[in-house]
This record gives structure tokens, C-alpha cells and sequence, in this order.
């Protein structure tokens, strides 16, 4: 876990750049998607629950939940779920297995031979290693 937290006080722009993950948690409040639910990046996220009847409390916690997702590190092998390989069929061709490789604001970045793909810890599943004979 981090000591980095999301406070009322600060701007959606801020949060954006503290946690890539912050776009994902905004939507599940159905905020930021489209022109009905816009949201400002200079708005903060106070005036966020204020502006919108969202709960405080509620919005950072989905907030702050994202510190303590199972994380990767670099090194670890990965695979791409089979729900988002079936919804992009460019990614039919890409090696079955990648590798994390960087970590920055909560966005993984993995190759798969030839193709980097950056997302959240969500996006990938880690590969258990296997035992090699001795």
C-alpha cells in the first residue's frame, strides 16, 4: 500500500495523474462518459460529490480502493483475460504470454513480443512461474 491518497481538495486533473485508475472509478459513478455526465478536470472532487449527490465518503473509497489492488511488478509474467482478447480481434496474434515491464501512476505497461500494451493490474493476469527440472 501507498501513502498517497485522494482528498476532497483535490482536482479531477490531479487525481487522473495520481492513478490511472481514477477514469475507471469516475465511470462506475457514471461521471466523465459523456455530455450529460461531463465533468470538469479543474472541478474538485469535493465539489464532485457535492454537484453530482455522489457520497463522499463512497467516492473515495472506490478512490483510495485502487492503493490496495493485488499489484504486479516488473518481471512478472502476464496474460491478457480471454474476455478482452475476444473484444479486440487484433490481439488474436499476440504471444499468449508478456512480461511487465514498467509501472507508472497505476499503469502497468506489458510486452507481448512485439506489442506493448499498457493497464491496470484488472487488465492482465499474472502467470504463475513453473518449476524448472533440475
Amino acid at each position: 500500500m501507498t501513502d498517497q491518497r485522494f482528498t476532497p481538495d483535490m482536482t479531477v486533473d490531479q487525481a487522473f495523474r495520481l492513478h490511472a485508475g481514477a477514469r475507471r472509478v469516475f465511470a462506475r459513478f457514471h461521471l466523465g462518459g459523456c455530455s450529460n455526465c461531463a465533468i470538469s478536470e479543474s472541478h474538485t472532487i469535493g465539489a464532485i460529490s457535492e454537484d453530482y449527490g455522489i457520497p463522499l465518503p463512497m467516492l473515495l473509497d472506490g478512490l483510495n480502493a485502487l492503493w490496495q489492488e493485488n499489484g504486479l511488478a516488473v518481471g512478472d509474467k502476464v496474460r491478457i483475460p480471454d474476455e478482452i482478447r475476444a473484444k479486440i480481434p487484433q490481439l488474436a496474434t499476440v504471444p499468449e504470454i508478456g512480461e511487465i515491464t514498467g509501472y507508472e501512476s497505476g499503469a502497468y505497461t506489458a510486452e507481448f513480443g512485439e506489442v506493448r500494451l499498457q493497464g491496470l493490474a484488472e487488465d492482465f493476469i499474472a502467470v504463475e512461474a513453473t518449476a524448472t527440472p533440475s
